[in-house]
């Protein structure tokens, strides 16, 4: 990790995802606008900042799935929950968390 983001123009976001795709090393979580916004919406973070969210969400994830997280996170958010998108009722999850109040 320390070695790739010493490179310029290599973030965390993108040393993750190289990590994970070509050496299948979990670092971390690779953290992307779908991640910010569904990880923010779903309750599982507060922050605005990508580390402080990155670190967040290694609290709640198993390290195991950190590196798919960001693939399915952003698969979820194109299927079901759209960035300008406002209608929650074919997003499963959010339906989910408000039939429950946690939204």
């Amino acid at each position: 990790m320390e070695e790739l983001i010493r490179l310029p123009g290599v973030a965390r976001k993108t040393a993750n995802v190289v990590l994970g795709e070509l050496y299948r090393v979990s670092e971390g979580v690779a953290v992307d606008t779908h991640v910010i916004r569904l990880s923010q919406k779903f309750g599982l973070t507060e922050h605005v900042d990508p580390i402080k969210i990155e670190k967040d969400l290694m609290q709640v994830l198993p390290k195991d799935e950190w590196r798919e997280y960001t693939l399915r996170i952003a698969e979820y958010g194109r299927q079901y929950s759209p960035a300008h998108k406002k209608d929650d009722h074919s997003d499963p999850v959010s339906a989910a968390l408000h039939a429950e109040k946690l939204l």
